[in-house]
């Protein structure tokens, strides 16, 4: 049977409060479940709601992003619906390259974390919080909270004088989180570029801030990797100039890579480090 374009609005203006209850009685039910388990719930949970996340307004908007897939969309709905409503819950991450943000940040150097829109990136605040680093994120939301605990993240809410203060966070050598990615495109303050999924477009003011202040760069993404999280690290290849142009350049080719899938496939042939909560074991890739 085929569904007028008015139908589906309908359907999809109205799924999504149904879709919400429904995660908050899954909430619920969660915290009878022992914590360990409790990700790997989610995430078997995340895949069996993908037709009905579909549906929703939330699910079109993030598409529009061109970053994530339709299970990395679905997990992020149910982790923030745990977060939320306070239910704990222990990820699993599997992740390459920490060593690259090891080394930025070595000698107390300030470093621009940058990651594309994608919705797990929120969940780096937790990954280096399991690390014991604490990092400031560039957000919206004061409240926000690090996924699947009850602590409020650092957060450095966009403001007309926001890079006075990120300026001087990565000069007094901490870790700022940020997303570049713009939804329009502005002449002169703005970059659009093409990818295998359409044209994305960032803002290099970020960029341009990092290279003023000498800060080190490094890139992040985030993805669904069988019953993990996927997380890996590049450095930005602007050590011999780190101008806000190379910085920029070198962001636009990893993310190129990554909506390509040709930096996931680079990650099998490097180390990879499992994160948890508790412990941390490092495995040599096969």
């Amino acid at each position: 049977m085929q569904h007028s374009e008015s139908e589906r609005s309908y359907v999809a203006r109205h799924k999504w409060p149904l879709f919400h209850f429904a995660g908050c009685v899954f909430a619920v039910g969660m915290r009878l479940v022992a914590q360990r388990h409790r990700f790997r719930l989610a995430l078997l949970f995340a895949r069996a709601i993908v037709p009905v996340v579909r549906r929703t307004e939330a699910y079109r908007l993030q598409r529009a992003c061109k970053i994530d897939g339709d299970i990395e969309i679905a997990l992020h709905l149910v982790l923030s619906v745990l977060t939320k409503t306070g239910v704990a819950f222990d990820p699993l991450f599997v992740v390459s390259g920490y060593d690259e943000l090891r080394k930025a940040h070595a000698g107390g150097q300030g470093v621009l974390l940058i990651c594309p829109h994608a919705t797990l990136s929120l969940l780096l605040p937790r990954l280096l919080h399991n690390q014991g680093l604490q990092a400031i994120v560039i957000a919206a939301d004061p409240l926000t909270r690090i996924g699947g605990t009850s602590k409020l993240a650092h957060v450095l809410q966009p403001s007309p004088t926001f890079l006075v203060t990120m300026t001087a966070l990565l000069r007094g050598g901490r870790i700022v989180c940020a997303m570049p990615d713009r939804a329009e495109h502005h002449p002169r303050q703005t970059v659009q570029f093409e990818t295998a999924a359409g044209p994305i477009i960032i803002a290099p003011a970020l960029m341009r801030v990092a290279a003023r202040c000498g800060a080190r760069v490094v890139f992040s993404e985030m993805h669904v990797e069988g019953h993990a999280i996927g997380a890996a690290f590049i450095a930005a290849s602007a050590a011999d100039d780190p101008s806000a142009d190379v910085i920029t350049a070198d962001f636009i080719e990893f993310v190129r890579a990554h909506i390509n899938s040709r930096f996931r496939e680079k990650l099998k042939c490097r180390d990879v480090v499992r994160f948890t909560n508790v412990e941390t074991d490092t495995k040599q890739a096969s």
